[in-house]
């Protein structure tokens, strides 16, 4: 395919921010606090004691036996209460279909005619059902999933209800009981309407209801915070407002995004985990690449042979895992401007 100067795509899913509350008495939601509390820390990392090639500092005995006062926040369930929720929206957009911008009417054309034969194949089902494990297997709730119970409702835009519990102990490449096959199987259905379908609108509710112990700790996120700011906290959890205005401990928008979007288990034959979507296969918990440039795996690697791909998707029944990790980066949506193009003369 020829060089694209500027490429972008639109996002496909496009989660809301997460909000955790719990239930009062009548029915109303209640926040989940986020306290701020000092401890007292170990002075135990690896800079303590030792310089970067590993010969200790000068250091005493006396000096590893003070404490490492530390002002945080943190979240924890409240007293009485045995259940919390967490909650989220999602819309799914038709946007691989074609590109937000392409600057090569040529490449233009390859890649709407690969997006529109990969429908046709049926790889949008491949997909919406790798998204909605996610949705089901509570994935987003990422360390809250940890948990006595935690049971999934989905409230579709077609007035379908969908609820799967022990959502926690569903696993990625094992068998499902049958009530949550079925669940997978709806959704799966409805997710890839709408990321085929660019006349209608597709969204849902995600509600997760988790069975947890008096005082439990819950994992909101981490804001990220640039410097250090005396008198405030150096551990800062998200929070947003609930519809009485009572503040509330929640996930950010991109991180729900993330766990639903860690559906790449195409990055090797033998692969043992689903990674997060991304350019180059960054797998985050180990510290790698899946996809370096050096395996000709990644991307832009695959992008540049789109044309050849559409050739390939043309003249087979089963889709190549390459095409299913394009569309899915495409689903993710971003900006792959490919360089400015080479000056004439």
């Amino acid at each position: 395919m020829e060089r694209c100067e500027n490429l972008s795509y639109t996002r496909s899913l496009s989660p809301g921010k997460a909000y955790f509350y719990r239930l009062g008495e009548k029915g109303e939601m209640l926040p989940i606090d986020v306290d701020q509390t000092r401890i007292l820390g170990q002075n135990s990392d690896f800079q303590k004691g030792y310089k970067p090639d590993y010969s200790p500092k000068p250091t005493s005995a006396r000096d590893f036996g003070y404490g490492n006062p530390q002002y945080i926040e943190a979240c924890y369930v409240p007293v009485g209460s045995d259940d919390i929720y967490c909650r989220f929206s999602l819309r799914v957009q038709a946007n691989t279909l074609k590109p937000n911008e392409c600057s090569n009417d040529s490449a233009r054309q390859v890649l709407e005619t690969l997006s529109k034969q990969y429908s046709k194949s049926g790889g949008f089902n491949e997909l919406a059902e790798r998204y909605a494990k996610n949705l089901l297997m509570g994935t987003w709730l990422w360390r809250n999933r940890d948990f006595r119970n935690v049971e999934i409702e989905v409230k579709c835009g077609d007035d379908s209800v969908l609820s799967v519990n022990r959502a926690h102990r569903l696993q990625w490449a094992e068998k499902w009981p049958k009530e949550a096959q079925s669940a997978l199987k709806t959704l799966t259905k409805y997710i890839s309407k709408g990321l085929s379908d660019k006349s209608d609108s597709y969204y849902m509710d995600v509600r997760a209801k988790v069975s947890v112990g008096w005082g439990d700790e819950l994992y909101p996120s981490q804001e990220y915070l640039d410097e250090k700011v005396e008198g405030k906290p150096t551990k800062q959890l998200a929070k947003t407002l609930l519809p009485e205005g009572q503040q509330t401990a929640s996930f950010h928008a991109q991180k729900v995004g993330a766990a639903i979007q860690s559906i790449d288990d195409w990055w090797a034959p033998d692969a043992d985990v689903a990674i997060r979507i991304n350019e180059y296969g960054a797998h985050r918990e180990y510290g790698t690449s899946r996809r370096h440039p050096s395996t000709q795996q990644d991307f832009y690697a695959l992008l540049k042979d789109a044309d050849l791909w559409l050739e390939k998707l043309s003249d087979t029944d089963k889709i190549p895992d390459e095409v299913h990790y394009l569309l899915a980066v495409m689903a993710k949506g971003g900006l792959f401007s490919n360089g400015q193009p080479k000056k004439k003369g």
